[in-house]
């Protein structure tokens, strides 16, 4: 049943922060995006992010941030500090995908050899939220899993017993 709650948790607050984002978040953090990263950007040859496709893989800070938000037990210390730095991965990693396409789209360069060059960045980028969030609340992954394939063991498991408590014979 609290998988049913997460999922649900996940959903409500996916969809109005997802509506913000591209009602108007969106054109403000690619202003943001532009004055901070614009000049290192442009040492590579990138003069704007207008025509990136990278920009499309701005919104997953939404994933990221919803899961900081919903996972219970993570204590409010690693909410805050792990949310700021995944902020600031998920950043650098928009100024390295655009660089990177950037780099792969110039010029005399096949369009699929641009694609397939770019495509491993995108899989990385569209990841990284889920990454980022499993290894700043790895505690709870690891005990939650831990109970659920608790019960996966013997049928000593599913009673409250852990698997191997079981006494010799003969004690």
């Amino acid at each position: 049943m609290r998988i049913v709650w997460s999922l649900l948790a996940f959903f409500a607050l996916s969809v109005p922060l997802t509506w913000l984002w591209l009602t108007g978040v969106q054109d403000s953090y690619e202003q943001l995006f532009s004055a901070v990263a614009g000049s290192g950007l442009e040492s590579v040859g990138v003069t704007g992010i207008a025509e990136s496709p990278a920009r499309k893989r701005f919104i997953n800070y939404v994933p990221f941030l919803v899961l900081m938000l919903i996972t219970p037990r993570l204590s409010p210390r690693r909410r805050l500090v792990g949310t700021a730095l995944g902020i600031l991965v998920i950043f650098l990693s928009h100024v390295g995908l655009v660089a990177w396409e950037a780099l792969a789209h110039t010029s005399g360069r096949p369009t699929q050899d641009a694609f397939s060059t770019v495509l491993p960045a995108m899989i990385f980028a569209d990841a990284l939220p889920f990454i980022l969030w499993a290894v700043i609340a790895n505690r709870v992954l690891r005990d939650a899993l831990g109970r659920a394939f608790q019960g996966l063991g013997s049928p000593a498991a599913s009673v409250g017993e852990s698997p191997g408590s079981e006494e010799p014979p003969g004690s």
